[in-house]
């Protein structure tokens, strides 16, 4: 049961990429997934809600990636810097994934419980953040906003490394780190 509902959102994430969500039957995710269109529907009652699945499973991803890379413990710099540099590495090795995720962002089909759980997978990143806040060592701004600051410099960071394949991936994802650091930091050392 687990290996087929896997196998549809497999099948659905690759197609919604290859040819847009909207322009994906149903049918066509289940008979590339190997099974029955009601099968699919078994699994998900409707479209909408396997588009939701296909959103929460690629933020998991980024999310167990973005875990694996970032210190437990050491300055909140060098945490949330763990953070940033692991969000550039999953998007370099996911750029499908990575463009599909952005897409669903901005989709309707995406409900705010599926955003909101999206977010909850972010909690510890989240808890450092209102951590180093209350401590006085980053800025005390909206989440919302550093959220969204956060995620248009990451998203111009890979961008430039995408239009760039030359350019040193490391010495860049460092750097637009650090200059989102210096807007947000009380302290320049970040300790």
């Amino acid at each position: 049961m687990i290996a087929k509902r896997a196998k549809l959102i497999e099948t659905a994430t690759r197609l919604f990429h290859e040819r847009g969500f909207w322009d994906t039957p149903t049918a066509l995710i289940a008979r590339e997934a190997g099974v029955a269109n009601g099968t699919l529907f078994n699994y998900f009652p409707s479209k909408a809600a396997l588009v939701e699945a296909v959103y929460l499973g690629l933020k998991q991803s980024w999310a167990v990636h973005l875990q694996a890379a970032a210190p437990q413990s050491g300055s909140v710099h060098d945490r949330l810097a763990g953070y940033w540099l692991g969000a550039i590495d999953w998007a370099r090795a996911h750029p499908d994934r990575h463009a599909l995720l952005g897409q669903l962002k901005l989709s309707d089909e995406i409900g705010e419980g599926a955003r909101a759980d999206g977010v909850d997978m972010f909690a510890a990143t989240l808890e450092l953040i209102g951590e180093a806040m209350t401590s006085g060592v980053i800025r005390p701004i909206d989440p919302g906003l550093l959220k969204t600051l956060a995620e248009a410099q990451v998203g111009a960071a890979i961008q430039f490394l995408t239009t760039h394949p030359e350019s040193p991936v490391d010495e860049i994802a460092r750097t637009s780190f650090e200059i989102f650091w210096r807007g947000i930091a009380l302290a320049p050392s970040g300790d």
